[in-house]
């Protein structure tokens, strides 16, 4: 009878124990959960293009800039991979307003281009910079992740589509 009583304590304590660490468990991964789908939390995804004034493209690129952090992208050519095309750095952050603060450094070297600056975007609204040359840059920002980027990702899928015909 003493051992019967001493392993029902056991189990009950056990089972009592589990069910309380399952619970902080639970907590915890809701806790996390909630700070990784809050809007912007991954960073900003820029989009980055490089525009004649008649509005063909020269370059076009976008990455995922976590904010505060640089991210950087080399664009090469696809005929001579050893060719570069275009050099991108970017740190972003987000001002109280909403708007992106991009910091950008951009090299085009069959442009003879090299340019860096700062510019303020609005999240998913185009916003273009003169950078010489009769070129103008264009910028998007978009948080991720977002109900935006979703969109943004979406419509892409959708224009990429094959129609049946």
């Amino acid at each position: 009878m003493r051992t019967l009583r001493a392993i029902a304590i056991l189990a009950v304590a056990f089972l009592v124990g589990a069910a309380s660490a399952e619970g902080i468990v639970r907590a915890q991964t809701a806790r996390a959960t909630g700070s990784t789908a809050k809007d912007g939390s991954v960073g900003d995804l820029v989009s980055f293009e490089v525009r004649t004034e008649d509005g063909a493209t020269v370059a076009k690129s976008r990455l995922v800039s976590p904010e505060g952090k640089l991210a950087s992208v080399v664009v090469r050519d696809p005929a001579s991979p050893s060719a570069v095309r275009m050099v991108l750095r970017v740190t972003t952050s987000r001002e109280i307003s909403g708007s992106v603060c991009v910091n950008y450094a951009v090299q085009i070297p069959e442009l003879s281009l090299s340019r860096s600056g700062r510019v303020w975007v609005k999240p998913g609204v185009e916003s273009t910079l003169p950078i010489g040359n009769d070129l103008v840059a264009v910028f998007t920002a978009v948080p991720v992740p977002s109900r935006a980027f979703d969109q943004l990702i979406g419509s892409e899928r959708a224009r990429k589509a094959p129609r049946a015909s």
